[in-house]
């Protein structure tokens, strides 16, 4: 019994370790603004399950992508909430794009998300891919909660390579 209370203290420590060092106890902000200019994205989109295997395949492909060409940033669409949806999403998977010049794998195409959207806007620099989308989707409810705002179905979380994760939650 004397030597399990200094194993719990040190799995305790390595953990929290672990958890601060993947960005854990980075506070993202939040804020309500209008989209400024057009986001233009290329990807796959899909429509099924979160739990299908495709939709991990498309995951995998955008991050091939991304990983070719460091300075695009992961970018996903999802037209609607898929806890209010019964696990059924509607999505577009990829990465953003600065132009529509380059030339796509078979089955992507561009999609683009017009400027003047209102939205709530929450980022976090330095956080892990793994931690991230948690952080994120919590501040942004909370910041329509606190500003009495009413979500719509349109939500953009974008990934990038220098380190600043953000979500974009469409609101009334």
């Amino acid at each position: 019994m004397r030597f399990f209370f200094p194993l719990v203290l040190i799995f305790t420590a390595i953990g929290l370790s672990i958890y601060a060092y993947l960005g854990g106890l980075r506070t993202p902000s939040a804020a309500l603004e209008t989209t400024a200019a057009p986001v233009l994205l290329a990807g796959q989109p899909f429509r099924g399950k979160v739990d299908d295997a495709r939709f991990g395949e498309l995951f995998r492909e955008a991050k091939q992508r991304q990983d070719a060409n460091h300075d695009l940033p992961l970018a996903n669409l999802y037209y609607n909430d898929p806890e209010s949806a019964h696990d059924s999403i509607r999505a577009f998977v990829g990465v953003r794009v600065p132009d529509s010049a380059a030339v796509l794998p078979t089955g992507w195409r561009y999609r683009v998300v017009p400027a003047g959207r209102r939205v709530v806007a929450a980022r976090v620099r330095g956080v892990s891919f793994l931690l991230a989308p948690g952080k994120l989707y919590a501040a942004a409810q909370q910041a329509i909660k606190e500003q009495k705002l009413t979500k719509q179905p349109f939500y953009l979380e974008q990934f990038g390579a220098d380190e600043v994760d953000e979500l974009r939650v469409g609101v009334k």
